[in-house]
Parts: structure tokens; sequence; C-alpha cells
């Protein structure tokens, strides 16, 4: 045999594997061609059913039409015909003078025909069209029915209600209407039964099934009217007309005459409509009437201002100073500091009343504050180079108040009628330099304050602890407190807390001094004093663990670091 042409056994492999591929080639794309003619035939005979049912319904329409439009006109053609084939015989009946009955009757029942074909025609189709119209309005009006629950309490319906709910509802009214009576075992478990409402029946209130409850107890009941403050209830009475006058003479009575003004009850008040009420809850008019007169004690947050002490918040709330005590028992201890707020209690009217009216007022707009920094003075230094200048707006406000103190005020429009003008400020930006005095040992500060004792250096800063609002120098008692600056005395305090005796100097430029704990004070209120007059000798009044002078420096009222002042 020979082998010389024999294919390698790669070869082999190769061109069996491609005879394979092409076998499978081959099938699979006679299967695709065979799928696409399936697929396509189906869509044709899928398509020509469509359009052979579209044919059909199109000829089933036209066969319709033409039997209804055949039905309408074949009568009137038929009258035609009639008259047609009778006008010769009436006209030679008319050439006769006689009168063509016969002819006139035939048409007449051709007429009579034609009418009972026309009704026949429209009520084979119009009655069907109007049941179906009938039978939507009564599904639809079954389905919109409301349906509810008959309440059958103690075996009798007492009514119809939407929900379970309105039971409990109705279940609060009546605890509602008991003054101090345990009402817990008051109340039988009802039995619910499920129906639609008849036509133009509608739901029990909750109000109304309070009253059948009530009158199926066993305690007396009365018709009244119930008295309600803030949703709890104060009693019933049977004519309600001396109450609502009580109640709107105080109404009258507080009126101040102000335009627009609307006067109203802080407090919800409601006097209900003729229920039934327990005869235990009713009251008379006179304990009723003592109760709407009564006051009543409640909380106030007082804050404390600049310069209070507690004789002086004394007065202004017209309490005792044990009561501001008792209610706040550490006001010994930590003494008064301005916002500190403190709790009081005031009497109140119980039937306080809220009074709200619009006004309109000006007011003036503060100027805005523009700070231009330079090296050329020392840190601490303030000149204003612009003086500000506050605008003016005209505001209307609503105003409301509670037995005269105002609790409220909404701004309602604000029309600006000056501008105000920006004040410019240069401040310094250089540290400050101490330079010791030649007279006292006291030391200027190049910003134009000086060192307000004698000697000391300060122990305490700004901040030092909560609540810390200058600087603490402690020197012993008796030593002479100097006016860092020039300036009239604003203020002069003798108090045995807080600050205890105190001077305050208003130096004219913004800045103010204040001069703490002093065990003597040497000057007045309104009397001028030159840099470096004694004003005061240090101390430890008020609250103060040792002798020390307590220092503040402030800028248009705001707390300044007294540092940068006097070094």
């Amino acid at each position: 045999m020979d082998n010389t042409h024999r294919p390698t056994l790669l070869r082999f492999t190769l061109i069996l594997i491609y005879k394979n591929l092409y076998v499978l080639g081959i099938t699979l794309l006679r299967k695709r061609l065979r799928m696409h003619r399936r697929i396509r035939r189906f869509f044709v005979r899928l398509h020509g059913s469509s359009l052979h049912r579209w044919e059909r319904f199109k000829e089933a329409l036209t066969r319709f039409r033409k039997r209804v439009i055949h039905g309408i006109a074949a009568p009137f053609m038929r009258l035609g015909t009639v008259r047609g084939q009778m006008r010769p015989v009436i006209e030679r009946s008319k050439r006769d003078g006689k009168v063509p009955v016969n002819a006139y009757v035939k048409i007449g029942l051709t007429f009579l025909r034609l009418l009972f074909t026309i009704l026949r025609t429209l009520f084979n189709y119009a009655v069907p069209i109007v049941a179906a119209i009938l039978l939507f309005n009564l599904i639809g009006g079954r389905i919109n029915q409301p349906i509810g629950l008959d309440v059958y309490y103690k075996d009798s319906c007492i009514g119809f209600i939407e929900v379970e709910s309105d039971f409990e509802a109705a279940a609060r009214i009546i605890k509602e209407r008991y003054i101090t009576s345990d009402t817990s075992a008051l109340i039988e478990i009802p039995h619910f039964v499920v129906r639609e409402a008849s036509q133009g029946e509608e739901y029990t209130s909750q109000e109304e099934l309070a009253n059948r409850i009530l009158a199926t107890s066993q305690d007396k009941i009365v018709n009244a009217y119930g008295f309600y403050v803030d949703d709890r209830f104060y009693g019933a009475v049977r004519d309600s007309a001396p109450l609502i006058g009580e109640l709107e003479s105080i109404m009258k009575e507080a009126a101040t005459g102000v335009e627009g003004e609307e006067i109203n009850f802080a407090k919800r008040i409601r006097v209900t409509d003729l229920g039934v009420y327990p005869l235990s809850s009713i009251v008379d008019q006179k304990s009723l009437k003592a109760k709407i007169h009564s006051y009543e004690t409640v909380d106030e947050i007082y804050t404390v201002e600049y310069g209070d002490s507690p004789s002086l918040i004394a007065t202004k709330t017209g309490l005792s100073y044990d009561s501001i005590v008792a209610l706040n028992p550490d006001l010994e201890e930590v003494g008064l500091r301005p916002g500190q707020q403190l709790l009081l209690n005031q009497a109140r009217p119980f039937m306080a009343l809220k009074s709200t009216y619009t006004t309109v007022y000006e007011e003036e707009v503060p100027y805005e504050v523009e700070e231009i920094e330079t090296s050329t003075y020392v840190k601490g230094y303030r000149m204003p180079s612009v003086k500000g200048q506050a605008g003016l707006q005209r505001v209307t406000a609503a105003i409301s108040t509670i037995n005269g103190v105002e609790v409220s005020r909404e701004i309602l429009d604000r029309v600006l009628i000056q501008a105000p003008v920006t004040e410019k400020v240069i401040v310094g930006t250089n540290d400050p330099k101490n330079i010791v005095s030649s007279s006292g040992g006291a030391r200027v500060n190049s910003s134009g304050f000086m060192w307000p004792t004698q000697g000391g250096a300060i122990n305490v800063g700004l901040g030092g602890y909560p609540g810390h609002t200058g600087v603490d120098i402690p020197r012993p008692s008796g030593t002479p407190i100097f006016a860092a600056a020039s300036g009239r005395v604003a203020r002069v305090v003798h108090s045995g807390v807080g600050y205890g005796r105190y001077v305050v100097v208003d130096h004219g430029n913004g800045f103010t001094t204040l001069y703490a704990h002093a065990s003597a004070i040497h000057v007045s209120v309104g009397q001028y004093v030159n840099q470096g007059d004694v004003i005061a000798s240090v101390g430890r009044t008020g609250n103060s663990t040792g002798n020390h002078l307590h220092f503040e420096v402030r800028y248009n009222g705001q707390i300044m670091n007294p540092r940068n002042y006097i070094g």
C-alpha cells in the first residue's frame, strides 16, 4: 500500500472537525429558515383572520344600519305609495261633488301603521338602553350607599354610627360630664350590627349618642348646658343665659377702646348646647360665677437686668424677698448677674383675657459699624471717624396682650422713612505698652486708660469662670480705687449681693467702666471725676471670697477685655 498521500493525524482531525461543523451549520440554517417560514405563516394567518373578522364586523354593521334605515323609511315609502294611489280617486270624487271617505280612511290607517312602526322600532332599541342605564344607576347607588353600625345598648337601638370609635368618643363625652364621680363602670359594652343606611338617613352625632346613653343610666339626669375651660368640665347649669352674659360682661369690661381691638379669653371657653347631664354635675350660678372671677397661681420666668437687686425685683414683681429666695434656693449663694433667670409665682385671673390689636409706630433703625484697622494706634483704641446715625422706620404690628402684659408682637409691615448712616470707627492694632505714672505708682495705658488701683496684678481674667465679665485685682481692704479715665458717675449701688457696692463711670465716648466689691464709695451719681481721682476703696462686699477690685470695661454696652485697656 502506498502511504505517500495519506494525511497526517492532525490534518485528518481538522478535516473531520470541519466536516462536522459544516453539517451542523447547514442543519441550523435549515432549521432557522423552517422556523422563519412557520412564523411568517402564523402572522399571515393571524392577519388574515383579523381582516376576516373586521370584514365580518363591517358587514354586520352595514346590515344593521340598512335594517334600521329600512325599518324607519319603509313606512314612509308605503305612505307615499298609498297617497299616490288615492290621489286620482280623491280628485275624481271632488269633481263629482262627493267626499272620498274611503280614500281618507285608507291614508289615515296607513299613517297610523307608520306611526306604530316608528314607535315599535324606537321601543325595540331604546328599552335595552334605558334598562342598561337604570341597571348602572341601581348598581352605582348600591355601591355608594353608606354603610354604618346600629348601636344596641342595653338591648335597645340607640343610634346609627359610622365607625365604632364614634361610640368610644361618646363614652368620653359622658365621662367629661361628671365632676367627681367614678365613671369606670358607667359605660356598658354595646352590640353593633352592620347595615346600609336608608335613603336620606344620617349618622347619629357623638353628642346625641352620649345623651341617649345617659338617658339609659340609673343616675338622675337633667337637661343642662355644660361649661368647659381648656376641655376641662367645671359643671353644668340649667340656664346658660346668665353664664354667657357674665362671660360677655368680662370681655366688655376689658376693652380698652383701641381701634380694631379683639378681646378673647386666653383659654378655650366652651358652653355646650342643651344636653343630658347627671344631676350631681349641676352647679349653681353663684359658685360658677365665683370660679370665673377667681385667681390662680402660675409660674413665670424673670430675666435679671443690669443693676437689678433682690429688693428691686421684689418691688417690680410685687413678691416678697423671702418668696423669691424660696423659689430660687441658690440665689443667696450665686448672687445676681445680668441675664440670669429666676422662677417666680404670680397670681393671674382664672379667666385671663387676650387682647389683639394692630398699631402703627415709628422706631429707630440701628446703624451698622464699619471698623477700619490701623497700626497707627494701639489695640483697644477706637475712635469714630464718621459718626453713625440711626434711621427711622414706620412699623405696623399686631400686638397680643394677656391681662395687659404683652405676650407677642407680629410685625406686619415696615416702611423706611430715613435710612441709617453707617458709623466708621478707627481701630488700633498695635499691642498697648504700659507706662508707670509719676504719681501713686499707677500705670497709664497708651489707650488712654490707667491702672484703676494702687499696685497689684490681675489674677482672674475675663471669662476666668462662667459668667465672669471683668478682671479681678486682689488688694488689701481700703486700697484706693482710681477712675481709669475722666467721666461722669452714672451709677452708685450699695448692695449685699452680686457686685456688692459698685460704681459705674460713663466716659462719654461709648465707654463705661465698673468698679465692684468696694468697701466704701466716695462719689455720687452725676459727679464728674478726672482720671486718677479716688472714687472708692477696695473691699469684699457682695459675692466675693476676698478683698479685691472687680473691674469691667464696656463699649456701647458690649463687654470688652480690660487687659486691652489697662495692660
